[in-house]
């Protein structure tokens, strides 16, 4: 789905074709736009978490300790957030149904 790692500096580079079935990626024009929603799930979820362990870490002492621990997540995992939330999004609202004789017959 992805032309590059998810380490790499094109990281959000797509193909706008499956090479195997030659689904098209963007059912239409605008479409992982919606993604950005289910990215915002995803911060969250990071941002409550590391704000529960942050505060259990260092109570009420250290304000910066605690943003910085808050917010270290969400910025090491932004090319995590991009992609995976763009796939949920692609299986959640396609018609793209599992088959295990996919993947042979590529």
């Amino acid at each position: 789905m992805y032309k590059h790692s998810m380490f790499h500096w094109k990281y959000d580079q797509m193909y706008t074709n499956c090479s195997c079935c030659n689904l098209k990626y963007e059912i239409e024009p605008g479409f992982f736009i919606g993604a950005m929603y289910v990215s915002y799930v995803f911060i969250v979820a990071e941002l409550v978490n590391a704000g529960i362990l942050a505060f259990m870490l260092f109570g009420d002492k250290d304000e910066w300790a605690i943003i910085g621990t808050t917010i270290a997540p969400v910025i090491l995992l932004f090319t995590f957030n991009y992609r995976y939330a763009r796939t949920l999004l692609l299986h959640v609202l396609s018609h793209i149904k599992y088959s295990e004789d996919a993947g042979r017959n590529c």
